[in-house]
């Protein structure tokens, strides 16, 4: 099981029987509430009765306008063990092992306990991979509306876009998909600076399958009429009107059952605050509750390596191997400088600012509240900044996809804390868009009251770190522009500082016999009516941000349970 940057929440739905013509026919029970998960469940929902399970609750109820409000999107509990603020209606608290390819420190890795699950927990972002990656992925989960100029009234930041890209014309989907009503102040300076540098803004935008080399003002998952979040309840919200679907939340998946004779997944059992009680499956069991808890739940419940059944005493049910194995995970590294600029941070921090601010924000549903997005850019890393690297790392940076970008470049502004003499902190980050590093998630107990034992193995891979430093130098190049000049202050850049600059401190600063599932994401093995959809099984880390993948994977798995039932 791998992931990209991914959350997803745990859910189950229970499956109930379709009349069809007189033949009764069986659909199956969902295991997952999540992006994939509420995709799933709606779409099923109008042929069967579909019961969804989930650990969490609304983050409507649980969570109000942190989730709500674009953004606040950016204050939720990310990587980090010391700066992050628990929420344990929102969030799993999971932590990794110590990194040891990052100075040994433990990171706490975001995982959503909501209906919604990563769809109700990122930062917003909606792009697609490139075309080389997603060119047999379906296009029917959402609805995009074109930039309101009026409201975002940046004439710095005006781009074009491929509206053909979404298909418009034919019926859209239920998720809002947007540019916000809003641009950060100090995000179109950084945005030149990567245009000026040799990465130039997409006449297309981010999501027509071709951004190797481009940048964009991203698309968000914002409805643009009331600027709040659109995440996969809007899946559930569609399904309650139309169906008979129920909702079960605060309620965990402790393990799936199975006649062991064939190796057939009968049941689940599950807690409801401490009451446990067995879901009977009427047909299949489709599991998918996220990179972290879906392989947990399988070794639990039997599925998994023989090594780890036999130390935590599980009777096996299928010994695959490859369960909580090549855990793929992007990695990321910024590079920030003072700038003179303002941002919406400091605008919305600024207690006399912020009443004019959320003003604007209740009146027009515009200004800093109304906007979590950004500008994006990818490239694979130009000649200059290849010299350094070695042979073995082009060799296997040559092997990707040719319309594959290495690296994904984020602009970010945040209040500094010293505003009399920075007024802003600028950040450019890389990601590792294709890490070679891999991780494992293993069993602390046998059981799911225990957090799963999470290794990202970060910067394992000498390609992953010849990279990595080599695309700080790339960020000081940016930094360095012309465009960006005017607006710079302060004594020079703030992290990782003037005095990192040898590679060493850079890194410190910072078909297959592994298969779970096959192509209709069915676990295999000889296990029987059992799947499982979600980012886990994603065959490597794309080149994109993940929630518009998921989407795409849930509809497309719907679809060949429905086609497989007619």
């Amino acid at each position: 099981m791998l992931t990209a940057r991914s959350c997803a929440a745990l859910v189950w739905s229970l499956t109930l029987t379709l009349v069809d013509g007189g033949n009764p026919k069986r659909l199956p029970s969902i295991i997952g509430g999540g992006t994939a998960g509420l995709t799933i469940a709606s779409r099923l929902a109008p042929h069967a009765s579909v019961a969804v399970i989930e650990a969490g609750g609304f983050y409507e109820v649980d969570n109000g306008n942190k989730s709500i409000v674009p953004f606040y999107a950016f204050t939720q509990p990310f990587l980090g063990v010391s700066t992050y603020v628990k929420n344990p209606l929102m969030d799993w608290d999971l932590l990794t092992v110590p990194q040891s390819g990052a100075n040994d420190r433990i990171i706490h890795y975001a995982q959503a306990k909501t209906l919604g699950g990563c769809s109700a927990h990122s930062t917003l972002a909606y792009l697609r991979g490139t075309k080389g990656s997603q060119d047999r992925w379906t296009e029917v989960s959402c609805t995009l509306s074109p930039p309101n100029w009026q409201k975002r009234k940046t004439p710095n930041a005006t781009f074009e876009y491929d509206m053909s890209a979404f298909e418009t014309g034919k019926k859209s989907g239920p998720v809002h998909v947007s540019w916000a009503n809003y641009v950060d102040p100090s995000a179109p300076w950084l945005a030149r600076a990567l245009q000026t540098t040799g990465v130039p803004m997409s006449s297309l935008g981010l999501n027509s399958g071709t951004h190797s080399g481009f940048g964009a003002w991203s698309t968000t998952m914002i409805d643009p009429q009331s600027a709040t979040r659109s995440s996969a309840t809007e899946y559930l919200h569609d399904a309650i009107q139309d169906t008979s679907i129920m909702v079960y939340h605060r309620t965990q998946a402790l393990k799936i059952n199975f006649d062991p004779a064939t190796k057939t997944a009968t049941s689940v059992r599950v807690s409801t605050l401490g009451l446990e009680y067995t879901l009977a499956a009427a047909k299949e069991i489709i599991l998918s509750a996220g990179v972290f808890h879906t392989p947990q739940l399988l070794i639990v419940s039997g599925i998994g390596p023989a090594s780890t059944l036999q130390r935590h005493s599980i009777p096996a049910v299928a010994a695959l191997p490859g369960v909580g194995q090549s855990l793929q995970d992007q990695i990321s590294i910024s590079v920030s400088s003072g700038l003179n600029t303002p941002s919406a941070s400091t605008l919305i921090n600024d207690p006399a600012a912020f009443p004019a601010v959320l003003d604007e924000y209740l009146a027009s549903r515009s200004g800093p509240l109304s906007s979590a997005g950004g500008y994006l850019s990818f490239e694979k890393l130009p000649a200059p900044f290849r010299t350094s690297l070695s042979n073995a790392t082009l060799s296997a940076l040559a092997a990707l996809p040719q319309d594959f970008p290495e690296l994904e470049y984020i602009v970010a502004a945040f209040p500094s804390s010293d505003p009399s003499k920075i007024p802003t902190i600028g950040a450019v980050s890389a990601t590792l868009l294709h890490p070679f590093s891999r991780g494992t998630v293993t069993l602390a107990s046998g059981s799911m009251a225990d957090a799963p034992v999470i290794d990202l193995g970060w910067l394992t891979h000498p390609t992953d770190q010849d990279l990595l430093v080599a695309s700080v130098k790339r960020l000081r190049q940016f930094w360095n522009a012309t465009a960006l000049q005017p607006v710079k202050t302060g004594d020079g850049e703030i992290a990782p500082g003037a005095n990192i600059t040898a590679d060493n401190d850079i890194l410190a600063w910072e078909g297959d016999p592994m298969a779970v599932v096959d192509a209709q994401g069915r676990v295999l093995g000889g296990v029987q009516k059992l799947r499982v959809v979600d980012a886990s099984v994603l065959p490597f880390a794309l080149p994109a941000h993940p929630t518009a993948t998921l989407y795409a994977l849930a509809e497309k798995i719907a679809d060949d349970i429905l086609r497989g039932l007619r």
